[in-house]
């Protein structure tokens, strides 16, 4: 059976709120775009994100003032984050669990990817800013 990540709040006023994990991954933060929206003055506009790569949940930390903590240890760049760790956004505590995996009543019938799956559109996407970024570099470089 499939399994799908949700992230649970285990500590602060979500307490008991469950976010399941889709494959373009979770914004954690005060701003009202993101998915995971923390009412905290310790908690930046946007402020950390769960994002899929390499069949895997990593978190980052988004460029928050007071960081993001996993298993007690700030996360400078990214970190994995499975199941039984706990991660921490200014007072609000999460961790990440495995539930079976359900249809998206929006896709009418039609099966949901697996997050493990990026479509050839996504990779491409990534090609596309791993370019663009290596030419801004190099143009930095030369100038």
């Amino acid at each position: 059976m499939d399994r799908q990540p949700v992230l649970v709040a285990t500590k602060g006023p979500l307490e008991g709120a469950r976010f399941p994990v889709g494959s373009e991954g979770i914004t954690i933060g005060r701003d009202p775009d993101c998915v995971v929206v923390l009412d905290d003055a310790n908690v930046s506009r946007f402020h950390a994100r769960l994002v899929f790569h390499n069949a895997a949940i990593w978190v980052q930390d988004a460029g928050s003032r007071n960081g993001v903590f996993l298993n007690e240890k700030r996360v400078v760049r990214h970190k994995q984050f499975g199941p039984g760790d706990e991660l921490v956004v200014g007072d609000h505590a999460f961790t990440l669990e495995l539930d079976p995996l359900q249809q998206d009543p929006s896709l009418t019938g039609a099966p949901v990817p697996r997050p493990t799956e990026p479509s050839q559109g996504s990779r491409l996407v990534w090609v596309g800013v791993v370019v663009a970024l290596t030419a801004v570099a190099m143009w930095v470089a030369l100038r």
